[in-house]
């Protein structure tokens, strides 16, 4: 069928099954400084809360946002949400977000034409569309962006999301040689012309528009990475294509993007500026926020104020369903771990329902298996898991050969900077200790510090979490596939495997759904991983602050606000 890319492109069918409701680099270190923007743009000034707290900025054109420290800004190698944070403001797609999860608009897109086998996609590409240097972007930046990500060198965590497109996976795992050009050549997308891009998948992805609006498929300027090279997504090179570009990056304090004079859209974009404050724990960017300092509050709210502010229903707390879920990885390749039995005791050893209540006290839901319970609008019966059960615990890690705990081996767990990880972590602690008479410790370390240490997979046991990045319960299982580099545990099964492979080329939408039930089944009984529970997102919102929108994905462009004058 052929999907016309008009100004509000909606996706009507999933706008029937979602009814309104309410983390992820190579190893380049942080870009210093680049060069910061010489002019601040002049507006009205904000209104003073209801309380009295007056916006500190006076300029309504510059918007203040908080974030945790990116990795990378190159879209290739982003892998976490705070990169992809600033991806969204300040590269665009074939399709972009919309304002909530019902919608994907037009981004670089202006029409898409799917074959009737589902197979092929045709995009036109919108001819005004520039890099922010001026250059114009082509279908041509589109393939090199996609086979860049998918080249082994380039190292990319995501590059298995493009493992949809013909030939991608063989590319992607292809050794070093002659054969690696050839394979290179038949990946699945294809420029016929400067502005038409072809696609060839593997089955009828029924996501596949959803994908191109994530960050990891937003082209790269090939003509400034030719320049720079792996130093061109510094603050002092770096070219985008989306409505801002950044100027200036300070670790542990700020990103600055300023507006692209040269975005397709550019009268549209309701700021000079977004400044992206950083900081590692929740509660200096609360502090920012109450001081009238910060508009946009995402995800930050501390632990400590959260319940209140839910008993006293403040109207600026903002909480909605959020499709994400966290978890403990397991290093299945490290015994006593490498026994399912092991990982099976550590589960049922946790009462995952007091986490949510007692512990983070944020309304979480306990999760006994990894696709989160949303999805199940779409038609989809997400596999169950057992619950708490630490007599059932303490049998399985017996016949693991650990009696009451004896002779099992000491561990940490790993956790990166943040009061909400280690209250979680010290509860686990407190519930295998009693539960299963076995003691660890607790391993606390920053977010690039832990990445490296997942990545290198050098840890026993350690948080997770997973957003998904688009609707369907797939996001939540191919990251189990043994050569997906998001898998950080080991764990390698050739069923699971298979059954993912073959629910990627699945054209009966009820034969797909068994298929990743399957996958799943088998995911709840091997637990490579531990789930813990699923995400409910908090935001802060201040009264001057408007567009504000629930979103499933917790995305929240910077081009959906404007600050009330």
């Amino acid at each position: 069928m052929k999907h016309t890319a008009t100004r509000r492109a909606v996706l009507g069918l999933l706008a029937l099954f979602f009814a309104a409701c309410g983390d992820k680099p190579s190893d380049t270190p942080a870009p210093s400084s680049g060069a910061a923007p010489g002019s601040k743009a002049q507006g009205a000034k904000a209104p003073a809360t209801e309380a009295g707290q007056a916006r500190e900025e006076k300029d309504a054109r510059v918007f203040h946002r908080s974030l945790g420290e990116p990795e990378y800004l190159d879209p290739n190698l982003i892998s976490e949400s705070e990169g992809g944070q600033v991806c969204h403001d300040t590269f665009e797609g074939l399709f972009q977000y919309g304002p909530n999860h019902k919608e994907w608009l037009p981004g670089v897109a202006e029409t898409m034409e799917t074959s009737p086998d589902g197979l092929t996609v045709t995009f036109k590409l919108r001819q005004n569309a520039k890099w922010s240097d001026g250059q114009p972007v082509t279908a041509r930046d589109f393939e090199y962006s996609w086979k860049r990500t998918l080249d082994p060198k380039t190292a990319s965590r995501y590059a298995s999301f493009l493992w949809v497109l013909q030939g991608g996976k063989e590319y992607n795992e292809s050794k070093e040689g002659p054969d690696r050009d050839k394979l290179r050549d038949a990946v699945g997308v294809k420029a016929t012309d400067d502005y038409t891009l072809q696609v060839k998948l593997v089955g009828p992805i029924p996501y596949f528009q959803q994908l191109t609006a994530f960050y990891t498929m937003a082209p790269v300027p090939k003509h400034v990475i030719d320049k720079h090279g792996d130093q061109w997504a510094r603050p002092e090179n770096i070219v985008s294509n989306g409505p801002w570009k950044v100027t200036e990056w300070k670790s542990q304090q700020h990103i600055i993007a300023v507006k692209n004079e040269h975005y397709w859209d550019k009268d549209k974009i309701p700021f000079d500026k977004v400044v992206f404050h950083i900081t590692q724990e929740n509660q200096p960017a609360h502090n920012m926020y109450l001081a009238g300092q910060l508009d946009y509050l995402e995800s930050k709210v501390p632990e400590s104020v959260l319940p209140r502010y839910l008993k006293e229903k403040n109207p600026e707390l903002k909480s909605s369903p959020y499709l994400g879920v966290y978890y403990y990885y397991i290093n299945t390749a490290k015994p006593p771990f490498n026994d399912a039995k092991v990982r099976q005791a550590l589960s049922l050893a946790i009462d995952k329902e007091k986490i949510g209540k007692f512990v983070v006290k944020g309304g979480q839901e306990a999760a006994t298996s990894i696709v989160h319970p949303k999805l199940e609008e779409l038609g989809y019966k997400p596999a169950k898991g057992s619950e708490y059960d630490p007599d059932q615990a303490r049998k399985l890690l017996a016949e693991a050969g650990f009696p009451e705990g004896k002779g099992f081996p000491r561990f940490q767990i790993s956790y990166n900077t943040l009061e909400g990880h280690k209250l979680i972590a010290e509860f686990i602690q407190q519930e295998w200790k009693n539960n299963l008479g076995i003691e660890c410790d607790l391993d606390n370390m920053e977010w690039k510090v832990l990445l490296k240490k997942l990545n290198a997979k050098e840890y026993m046991v350690s948080r997770g979490a997973w957003i998904g990045d688009y609707l369907d319960p797939m996001t939540f299982l191919d990251l189990w596939e043994g050569p997906n580099s998001n898998n950080h545990t080991n764990w390698d099964h050739p069923e699971f495997n298979r059954l993912i492979a073959d629910a990627r080329k699945e054209a009966d939408p009820n034969k797909r759904f068994d298929l990743l039930r399957q996958a799943e089944e088998l995911f709840a009984k091997e637990l490579p991983a531990l789930p813990i529970y699923f995400y409910v997102k908090h935001d802060m919102v201040k009264p001057w602050l408007k567009g504000y929108q629930s979103h499933l994905q917790g995305i929240h462009p910077s081009r959906f606000f404007t600050i009330a004058q």
